[in-house]
């Protein structure tokens, strides 16, 4: 990718970038959302902002993107660890990212930090925050049911990612927060995680079978302990044992817990955050990205702006594509093709555009953000590129 211009009177997203406190970047994969979200928040930075970038990306790509590996780290890039305000466990590598947030240091006014999301952390530090003793603390996160639940519970990551998302917009050291989250259907996930655990903490069973009650495991029905001894029979009398023991551990916090993702349902609700679409003039992309803001528009939600990735380059003025056609000379004749595929991936854009849309009057009378990305002969890899890159949201 590479810079280009925008095709809107909305010029770049400065106005965006600086009216927002939250700005969630949703796609689909493969169409470069991860560099996306980072050159967004260099873009925020250049601005004079104090920007944190986080990733739910398992594959490290936003590290990789600015240029932070464990086997290198560019001699442009200065690594700075901050202690969390919430007197988090810190950072030991001097490369990579990590659940706590890394200063980068680059020509920008506003400052730039990096966050990758540790599920197990950020459960944990919800785990700390809501005990009430540390021996109720110590006695959840020692749970082997605790344990396999941060780990392999559907949602889990969704919501943690929500969580830290809160923790990052409620930190006073950033002006503004910008999500990367994972493709297509796990980003809806993502948005939908807060509900799912109210849902869940709420739900009949918890409440009647595995809900604790002062004292005792609440099984005090026959009904109940026909259910009780069920479970046991199927998952083992162990993992039965040490479910009930996390559920009476869990006592209290479960209001907390409801609270956390009321919260966090309202940031994902409000004036306050952006959305902003990042796809590619192809057919798969264009397709989840129609199913993307169908879900969003579901749950009351718009795109303040899309982002339109790996355009063909524009080498010659597309107006003037006509007289290179029926050339003899290959150059011109690969010219000439280049032109048209330049020319029809502008016409699906803007066609593209009505399907992502039907409804959206700011779409309709041209005032949605529309972003152009040329496709670039090298990867987007360092911090270097990516600042390069940030100069098509300004």
């Amino acid at each position: 990718m590479s810079a280009a211009a925008t095709s809107s009177d909305t010029q770049g997203l400065s106005e965006l970038i600086q009216s927002r406190s939250v700005i969630v970047c949703l796609g689909p994969g493969g169409v470069g959302k991860t560099t996306t979200a980072a050159a967004i928040a260099i873009a925020g930075a250049k601005l004079g902002l104090r920007v944190a970038v986080l990733t739910v990306d398992p594959a490290r790509r936003l590290a990789e993107a600015m240029g932070l590996t464990p086997a290198k780290s560019p001699s442009n890039l200065e690594m700075k660890t901050e202690p969390h305000s919430d007197g988090g466990r810190g950072l030991g590598k001097a490369a990579g990212l990590d659940n706590e947030p890394r200063l980068i240091d680059g020509p920008w006014d506003g400052e730039l930090w990096g966050v990758m999301l540790d599920v197990r952390a950020t459960f944990d530090g919800l785990i700390s925050e809501y005990a009430e003793s540390d021996k109720q603390r110590d006695a959840i996160l020692n749970n082997r049911l605790y344990q396999n639940l941060t780990t392999t519970l559907t949602g889990t990551n969704e919501y943690m990612a929500a969580e830290r998302l809160r923790a990052l917009h409620a930190d006073d050291r950033f002006d503004l927060v910008i999500l990367d989250t994972p493709p297509a259907h796990h980003a809806i996930d993502l948005l939908d995680s807060p509900g799912r655990l109210s849902r869940f903490v709420d739900h009949r069973v918890y409440r009647t079978v595995l809900s604790p009650k002062p004292g005792v495991f609440r099984a005090v029905t026959s009904a109940a302990n026909m259910v009780v001894r069920a479970i046991g029979q199927v998952v083992g009398n162990t993992l039965l044992a040490d479910a009930i023991a996390f559920f009476n551990d869990f006592q209290g916090m479960d209001q907390g817990f409801r609270d956390r993702a009321a919260e966090i349902d309202d940031i994902l609700h409000s004036d306050e955050t952006a959305y902003v679409l990042i796809s590619s003039p192809r057919y798969q992309p264009l397709q989840a990205s129609r199913w993307i803001t169908g879900q969003l528009a579901e749950r009351g939600r718009s795109v303040a702006a899309v982002v339109f990735n790996r355009m063909t380059p524009v080498f010659w003025p597309v107006d003037d594509g006509a007289r290179w056609e029926g050339s003899a000379d290959p150059l011109e004749q690969n010219l000439a093709e280049l032109i048209r595929l330049r020319r029809a991936e502008e016409e699906l854009v803007e066609s593209a555009l009505g399907d992502l849309f039907p409804d959206n009057k700011t779409a309709q009378k041209g005032r949605l953000r529309q972003i152009l990305i040329e496709e670039k002969s090298t990867p987007v890899n360092d911090l270097g590129a990516l600042a390069d890159l940030s100069k098509s949201f300004l």
